[in-house]
């Protein structure tokens, strides 16, 4: 195992003449401003959409007209509960039993919303 440590770097550092500490410390300030270099093997992919919350936006597109302005709790593209009351929805969602439902609001898609 190696001897190098903090305290025996710094010290080391301490003995150099005063241009080579500047020198270290550009070195340094350099090489921590740019970003690391990911190798292509270590990136991570973009995490997918689950199929789940796929299946419930294509059936949100699909009843828009038919549930706009009301709150939908969905598994999937199975319809748990409906209503103007977001919170009876939710007590239905998490009465149903079902894992992570979506519960969001459908907007009327013929509606148009100005100020954006």
């Amino acid at each position: 195992m190696s001897d190098t440590t903090i305290g025996n770097i710094l010290k080391q550092i301490e003995e150099l003449p005063f241009i080579e500490q500047r020198r270290l410390q550009n070195l340094l300030a350099e090489k921590l401003s740019k970003p690391e270099k990911v190798s292509p093997d270590r990136r991570v992919p973009p995490k997918l959409m689950p199929e789940g919350a796929m299946r419930a936006l294509r059936w949100i597109t699909e009843h828009a007209r038919e549930y706009a302005g009301q709150w939908v709790a969905l598994d999937g593209a199975r319809l748990i509960a409906h209503g103007s009351d977001h919170d009876e929805v939710w007590a239905a969602a998490q009465a149903s039993g079902v894992y992570l439902p979506m519960v969001t609001f459908v907007d009327d898609p013929d509606k148009i919303y100005a100020g954006f």
